[in-house]
């Protein structure tokens, strides 16, 4: 297999305050609901358990510790409920739905509903599918990268972040099918002047470069794979 990049997610055990872990990314954990197996619980890291980070970030963090509004979790939520406004049931199978920010003895966390496989087994993430074991072929998580691509430009959703991490794996080995489970940056994103969030030509050019992008990963990773049996 080709060489592994470096993770996304710093490492982490398996529980967390005796929560079950899911995922962990640069600035928020991911954790099966205690109280209900259908969802999960999205919590915003301390600002000492997150990476480094430059400058923009850095005071992006700091105002969403003062307007919790502008953290990534609120962002999320808005996100969500923006796209489910604009697009309604369409966003049904690609987009992890989100039912809003809850009080927890952990502390307040984002509620979502967890997406499932074929097996009825926890979906995972795409990353893990690359570095940690697939039973799909590069053509089949291409192609459901071509099904992603597809619904993001008939309903222009303005989803930029297609990394590996953003999505989770769900229908079957032979016909895998990516869920976004973070769509903050269609409301937050690198660009001072979204441009491409004005432009409907700017924003599709964008998602094609990006769907490609993720293409060509996903090829990289899986080259010196055996094939699926």
């Amino acid at each position: 297999m080709s060489a592994r990049p470096h993770a996304p997610y710093p490492p982490l055990g398996a529980r967390w305050g005796g929560l079950t872990v899911l995922a962990r990314g640069a600035n928020r954990l991911c954790a099966l609901d205690p109280d209900d197996a259908g969802h999960c619980l999205k919590f915003e890291l301390h600002p000492d358990e997150r990476p480094a980070a430059g400058l923009r970030a850095r005071l992006r963090r700091s105002l969403a510790r003062r307007l919790p509004a502008l953290g990534e979790n609120a962002t999320e939520l808005r996100a969500w409920r923006h796209l489910r406004a604009r697009i309604g049931s369409a966003l049904d199978g690609w987009l992890a739905p989100c039912t809003g920010i809850v009080a927890t003895r952990w502390g307040p966390a984002l509620r979502c509903v967890l997406v499932r496989d074929a097996d009825d087994a926890i979906a995972r993430s795409l990353y893990a599918h690359l570095f940690e074991g697939t039973r799909s072929s590069p053509d089949s998580l291409c192609a459901a990268v071509d099904a992603m691509e597809r619904e993001l430009l008939a309903h222009d959703v303005p989803l930029f972040d297609l990394n590996a991490g953003n999505f989770v794996v769900a229908g079957s080995a032979t016909q895998p099918r990516l869920v976004c489970v973070d769509a903050k940056s269609t409301l937050s994103g690198k660009e001072i002047l979204p441009f491409s969030r004005w432009s409907r030509r700017l924003m599709h050019r964008k998602i094609r470069r990006r769907a490609g992008r993720l293409r060509q990963r996903i090829r990289a990773a899986l080259a010196d794979t055996p094939p699926p049996h």
